[in-house]
């Protein structure tokens, strides 16, 4: 597990991010019915810019969601400052699939 999975691990346990009642299923494939935070579902750095939001934190990889996203023109916003928007409205956005995943 890399240091950004435990991080968001760790984030998704504090209460800011509790207090919406989300399964863990949400953003992982679990690894079994005892341990619910498997293998990443979403985008690892989408999901810090969207956590970081919701519990007021200084989000490290911002710059590189934005950046990573630039060349993508669906949206009006880059995409680190939509799902900062979308942590503030309380919105779940659509999150860009991890790489990982089979």
């Amino acid at each position: 597990m890399t240091s950004l999975e435990m991080k968001l691990k760790d984030w998704f346990l504090h209460p800011a991010i509790q207090y919406h009642d989300w399964d863990p299923a949400l953003f992982w494939k679990p690894y079994d019915e005892h341990d619910p935070f498997g293998e990443l579902r979403v985008d690892p750095q989408e999901l810090e810019v969207y956590f970081a939001a919701l519990i007021g934190a200084e989000s490290e990889c911002y710059d590189a969601v934005n950046q990573n996203h630039q060349a993508a023109k669906f949206s009006p916003l880059p995409r680190a400052v939509f799902l900062t928007v979308s942590a503030h409205r309380n919105d779940v956005p659509l999150f860009s699939p991890a790489h990982t995943l089979h």
